[in-house]
């Protein structure tokens, strides 16, 4: 028995900086005592993200963009990118609300170290919501197994600038998780996984200040707190005792 849970294609360079720029002149990120925004793009080593287009939802996912550094972090362009491509691939299903443990946590033995909600950010060194909660493993291992919560198809993947190194799933009825900050991930736009499948492993992709899971569930695009839905593990998945 565990221990108790403690409380497609990717835009042209080009493309991404032109979008990177008319972001800047909207919304004038980078003026007065903020940081300059200086275009340093992370790198893409895993799959791609598509386009997701909808025959309920004609407009595509908002354009990918490069990590443009703390100062357009802070603006939380990506919390509403994430939230596009999710919104875009699920707008002609129904929502139905996952009753509580449909989905299991995101690691077989997790403790969380940071709510959902405001929270004081620990780069921005200012107050931000949280879309998500972290969670490290209990022994404060790296590099763990990150599961999926339950049973979907991968939406996405890629190395979503803050975000890291991260992964999408669909689990239907507009019900998406969301991980991010891993340092590998094993499965790939359009895979099909099973509840305690290995995604990736926990690592400190992104904005970070040390290796967690950011873990986030999404309903219809918009960002609720995991722990009112998701349960831990009654006992170890399998493989992962």
């Amino acid at each position: 028995m565990i221990g108790q849970f403690q409380r497609a294609r990717r835009p042209s360079r080009a493309l991404a900086r032109a979008a990177a720029a008319a972001l800047l002149a909207l919304t004038g990120i980078g003026i007065g005592s903020h940081q300059s925004a200086q275009a340093t793009e992370v790198p893409v080593d895993i799959a791609p993200v598509s386009q997701h287009l909808n025959a309920c939802f004609p407009e595509p996912a908002l354009p990918w963009l490069p990590y443009m550094g703390p100062a357009i972090e802070g603006a939380l362009i990506y919390d509403d990118w994430i939230a596009s491509i999710i919104t875009a691939g699920q707008a002609c299903e129904p929502l139905r609300v996952p009753l509580f443990g449909e989905l299991r946590m995101p690691l077989a033995d997790p403790v969380m170290t940071s709510e959902f909600g405001p929270r004081y950010h620990p780069v921005r060194k200012r107050w931000l919501p949280h879309t998500g909660v972290d969670l490290v493993d209990r022994e404060r291992r790296w590099r763990v197994p990150v599961l999926a919560s339950g049973m979907g198809s991968v939406m996405a993947t890629g190395s979503f600038a803050a975000y890291g190194r991260s992964v999408i799933i669909d689990h239907g009825h507009r019900v998406a998780t969301v991980y991010t900050h891993l340092s590998s991930v094993s499965v790939r736009e359009g895979d099909k996984v099973e509840a305690g499948d290995r995604i990736g492993r926990l690592g400190s992709t992104g904005a970070v200040t040390g290796p967690h899971l950011h873990f986030e569930l999404r309903l219809g695009g918009a960002a609720v707190n995991p722990l009112d839905y998701v349960a831990p593990w009654p006992e170890p998945p399998p493989g992962h005792a």
